[in-house]
């Protein structure tokens, strides 16, 4: 696998200069796809009470007070049966994590296991969690601020108020994307050396930070594009093949089993599975592509490169 140069350019590109053999995406895609299908399947077979109960809200017309009480008794016993299928969510990020950045720092072809690496990335993942749950109790307090300038203010302060509330929002963003950026290349280095390697990534996305940010920025507005448009044609499909199974289904007259047959119908499912699971290649398409820019910081890593070691995964 041959370095690169850090890059805007090659950052947003570099999943396609991770070397190795042909048709890892495609296969790291599909697989991905598959497997999420069929763990979203388990969770809506859980869970299937509570999406059962707003089929019928639905068919009845969607009067939400009506079926309250039914939709609150529902929900507490499936959200706890929804629990069960966090562990098969882990094991699917952190297998999937592993043959993800095995890929960008070793050129490895495509593979899943559990092994050492994704022992260390799990670990990885737990402070990550650690770090958004600081962020988001420190979004809250910034989001305190112009809250409590405004009521120190008054009424005559309010547009001053929403200003600052702007400013520091848009501010704390940008602090947010910079700090996650400049960690953003854990994974990669916790796999290429082997050992957890988390804040050292601040070492080695030095002065890399904001082309981080900005390479994350594109690839994100072609991410949005790409998963509206799948989302647009899930509603359109799904209403269409709803509306030829059921007369009335628009004017909310449809009955509340006609729906629920419907839905249950190949026919509904079926084509429905086929889309969900060409947005689940997408959206793992996406998910490897975006690990690209700090899979290069850390490849790029003046003091690996120096050392020599760059040449045991060439």
């Amino acid at each position: 696998m041959n370095t690169v140069q850090f890059s805007f350019g090659n950052a947003v590109t570099h999943f396609t200069k991770t070397g190795g053999p042909a048709g890892f995406l495609w296969k790291f895609a599909l697989a991905y796809a598959v497997l999420a299908c069929l763990v979203q399947a388990v969770s809506i077979i859980l869970q299937w009470p509570i999406y059962e109960a707003y089929v019928q809200m639905f068919a009845g017309g969607g009067d939400l007070d009506r079926y309250a009480e039914d939709l609150e008794n529902i929900s507490v016993g499936t959200s706890l049966s929804g629990l069960l299928v966090m562990p098969l969510g882990i094991l699917l990020w952190v297998a999937f994590e592993g043959a993800n950045q095995r890929r960008y720092m070793r050129g490895d072809g495509f593979g899943l296991r559990i092994s050492a690496d994704e022992g260390r990335l799990l670990l990885v993942g737990l402070i990550w969690i650690a770090l958004f749950i600081g962020m988001y109790i420190g979004f809250a307090v910034t989001l305190l601020i112009p809250v409590l300038a405004g009521l120190a203010i008054g009424s005559d302060g309010i547009g001053l108020a929403v200003l600052l509330g702007i400013v520091l929002m848009l501010g704390y963003i940008l602090l947010v994307l910079w700090l996650s950026a400049r960690l953003s290349a854990a994974a990669a280095l916790t796999v290429r050396d082997r050992q957890i390697r988390f804040f050292e990534s601040w070492r080695v996305t030095r002065g890399k930070g904001w082309t981080i940010v900005g390479s994350w920025s594109v690839l994100g507005l072609i991410a949005i594009v790409v998963l509206i448009l799948f989302y647009l044609l899930l509603a359109a499909l799904g209403i269409g093949l709803l509306s030829a199974q059921v007369p009335g289904l628009m004017d909310g007259d449809a009955a509340e089993g006609a729906i629920v047959g419907a839905v249950a119908s190949p026919m509904f499912w079926a084509p429905m599975l086929v889309v969900v699971l060409a947005f689940s290649v997408a959206q793992s398409t996406l998910m490897h592509i975006f690990s690209g820019p700090a899979a290069l910081a850390a490849r790029t890593d003046p003091e690996w490169v120096s050392a020599g070691t760059i040449g045991e995964f060439d």
